[in-house]
């Protein structure tokens, strides 16, 4: 009787170690009073919870930010300015013997000036710099009164006209003007691989944290289930010693099964533990403020029932497209190839075209200016070059083509170096893929087996050629191989974001959008 009750219930606790729930893992096996808050959490969650509250993340995201700037700054250099300006000057001097013939016979002289400018000037992308000028001096002194016989009393001298100096090798062409915003664009550039790498980075160790987690609750279960099931058997075995049935010697056995699961299931609480505190890690978050908060993981493995044929050359062709460390550094070779061209330039001597061109006129009002303006007497313009080169062999600018060309050969070994490391790391995570997917196989038909085993040692318990002992220690062996499946598929798991992260594919995958440009 007492042997057909405990078959039966054996029985059916294996059943339940195959199907038990998922959601109990706020509790170590001692006692805690502690309100426990299962929260359901996917990758997808948690990985935009991490990429908005990372603080790394959000200081890559500034110096993309500054970088960005740096651009609108650098082109400001195009920006017309506008200047104005007005000057009053009244004076009284006596005059010298000269000035005294000069001046008609005045002892002293009178004189009050105004003057009003207003000029726009700029550079041209073709490295022009260019000036509007107008001008008004509005004269009124003793002179004047002299000059006209009306009741004149003011005369205003007014000019409006441009110059242009415009450089024809030196600091010449829309290439050279605009060297440093070609600059601050690649060294944008940069910052945005830059602050891809670092959310890859990232999600990568979010990724990991999630699958530990995964793992260490699984892992839980299993241990659970086994302690439960020990338990169970030791209270049946119990009643069996206490009806004489058994020898007390075999509950010694099962006493002894059953603390050794107590063992594992203590430090399998431990590792999920620490597995949940990685994730509040993760989250900027305090386990000390959320003490009742489980974060339960939803999302299976999948990257084992991918039927894709992954291959090194497949991997490294999307690397050579996507991946942030390599285009970070192919964009360091042209900002270096933009250093080399304006360096090349500066060699040059300077040889600059110069043009100017007015009117000017003589009025008494201001406003006689624009009835003059055409007016061929008052016209004026001059057209020349300038050129300067240095004596002693330009020592500064050869000196820094010289090193531009030194740094453009350390970003091409830079280059060199990311592409071999790229290389190998392919051709080591494509080998973790395929060892992993043999090592799962192999790990699924040893639990096969296990089950098997099992399945026999409970056929022979219930024909009377087994006992609990024998049982036991088949499910310890079933347990082992169901743990090695599941650390063999995590590992699968982990192998391919591990891929991903060298392809730079990692972060698009999982819905990260990475902008460039900051939305306004």
């Amino acid at each position: 009787m007492y042997a057909k009750k405990m078959i039966k219930f054996t029985t059916v606790l294996m059943g339940m170690m195959m199907f038990f729930p998922v959601f109990l893992l706020g509790k170590d096996t001692r006692n805690d009073e502690t309100l426990i808050e299962n929260l359901a959490l996917n990758q997808a969650l948690f990985i935009k919870m991490v990429c908005e509250k990372n603080f790394d993340i959000i200081y890559q995201k500034y110096d993309l930010e500054i970088a960005s700037e740096q651009i609108k700054k650098e082109q400001a250099i195009f920006e017309p300015k506008l200047t104005a300006s007005y000057n009053h000057k009244d004076s009284i001097s006596s005059n010298t013997a000269e000035q005294y013939f000069d001046r008609l016979g005045q002892d002293q002289f009178q004189e009050r000036i105004s003057k009003y400018q207003l000029g726009v000037s700029g550079l041209l992308p073709t490295g022009t710099v260019y000036s509007l000028d107008y001008s008004i001096d509005d004269v009124d002194n003793d002179l004047i009164d002299t000059r006209y016989d009306d009741d004149t009393n003011k005369e205003a001298s007014s000019y409006i006209g441009f110059q242009l100096t415009h450089p024809l090798l030196k600091n010449g062409g829309n290439k050279n003007t605009e060297t440093k915003i070609r600059i601050a664009k690649a060294v944008r550039d940069i910052s945005y691989q830059a602050y891809r790498q670092k959310v890859m980075d990232i999600v990568f160790n979010a990724l990991n944290a999630y699958w530990e987690l995964y793992y260490t609750t699984k892992q839980y279960e299993i241990y659970k289930d086994s302690v439960q099931i020990a338990s169970n058997l030791l209270q049946t075995y119990r009643e069996m010693v206490d009806a004489g049935k058994v020898a007390e010697t075999e509950l010694f056995e099962i006493k002894s099964g059953l603390a050794l699961r107590h063992s594992l299931l203590s430090a399998a609480y431990q590792k999920l533990v620490s597995a949940q505190n990685n994730m509040f890690q993760l989250l900027g978050q305090s386990r000390k403020n959320n003490k009742g908060i489980v974060y339960i993981p939803t999302d299976k493995p999948v990257f084992y029932e991918i039927s894709e044929e992954i291959t090194p050359d497949r991997v490294l062709k999307q690397a050579f497209l996507y991946n942030p460390r390599y285009l970070s550094s192919l964009e360091n070779i042209k900002k270096q190839d933009i250093h080399i061209e304006h360096a090349k330039n500066q060699c040059l001597p300077e040889l600059n075209l110069k043009a100017t061109a007015g009117v000017t006129s003589l009025d008494k009002h201001p406003e006689m200016f624009l009835k003059n303006i055409w007016n061929d007497n008052d016209e004026s313009w001059s057209v020349g070059i300038e050129f300067q080169l240095p004596l002693t062999g330009n020592m500064d600018s050869n000196s820094e083509l010289r090193m531009t060309k030194i740094r453009k050969r350390q970003a091409a070994l830079s280059l060199q170096a990311i592409q071999v490391n790229m290389e190998n790391e392919v051709d080591t995570n494509v080998q973790n893929i395929h060892n992993s997917k043999i090592q799962v196989d192999r790990h699924t038909e040893n639990v096969k087996l296990k089950q098997k085993i099992m399945d026999i040692e409970m056929n022979k318990l219930e024909g009377g050629k087994s006992n609990i002992i024998e049982v036991l220690e088949k499910e310890k062996g079933l347990n082992q191989a169901k743990n090695g499946h599941l650390r063999a598929i995590v590992n699968m798991e982990l192998s391919g974001i591990a891929l991903r992260k060298v392809d730079g594919t990692l972060i698009e995958r999982y819905g990260v959008h990475v902008e460039k440009e900051k939305q306004e």
